[in-house]
């Protein structure tokens, strides 16, 4: 299985991440390669089948080739031949230009993935102000099965993926971490809060867990 090597002066502990086109192997940087392929090795059995469960789902919620979403409309793709790459939006349509041998699924990512690092730190900030309290650091996130999570000292990472969703389910994800910084739990106080800063929170969130899968195709 394809795997990338991640080190960090941050890291305390060795981690894996599994995910449906790599492993991530999380180590900090002092931490010799020796020790690293004995963890990784030790955790073979969990990795074989995470990976497994990963490949098993990839043809489930495989997207189709000629389209992708982006806040919450559906852009047809366009694959136009050409020296140089380049991804870019004309109404309802997204076209890619590209060499025939480009992967067309790669470019589309990167292009989604650049546009969430603006966007959705955008929202985060407005809602933010609304909060009085902004994060310590944002950051994007590529997690699988989580949209947000936010640390004990205030880091907020937000799934890059969410730039396919409506803004309003992009907004409700960032007034859930936001609220977390004000109660790090899910207690009555934390829903409250996040009520404040997302009036339809339930709606929301039920709407968000219905197209959660489709979003999590590409």
């Amino acid at each position: 299985m394809p795997y990338r090597l991640s080190r960090s002066r941050r890291r305390r502990t060795l981690g894996l991440t599994v995910t449906a086109h790599e492993v991530r192997i999380h180590a900090p940087v002092w931490t010799p390669r020796a020790e690293i392929e004995g963890y990784v090795l030790h955790q073979r059995d969990w990795l074989r089948r995470a990976w497994a469960r990963m490949q098993a789902r990839r043809p489930q919620l495989a997207a189709p080739a000629n389209e992708v979403r982006y806040l919450g409309r559906v852009l047809a793709i366009e694959v136009h031949p050409s020296l140089f790459c380049e991804v870019r939006r004309h109404g309802d349509h997204l076209r890619v230009h590209a060499p025939l041998s480009a992967d067309v699924a790669a470019l589309v990512r990167h292009w989604l993935h650049a546009r969430a690092a603006r966007l959705l730190a955008w929202r985060l900030t407005r809602l933010a102000r609304h909060l009085g309290r902004a994060p310590a650091r944002f950051a994007l996130s590529d997690a699988q099965t989580q949209w947000g999570s936010c640390t004990r000292r205030g880091h907020i990472r937000l799934n890059w993926r969410l730039v396919q969703a409506p803004l309003a389910l992009v907004d409700y994800v960032a007034a859930h971490e936001l609220a977390h910084l004000v109660h790090l739990d899910h207690s009555p106080r934390f829903w409250a809060q996040v009520a404040v800063l997302c009036p339809d929170a339930r709606a929301r969130r039920a709407a968000l867990h219905r197209m959660g899968p489709a979003l999590f195709q590409v």
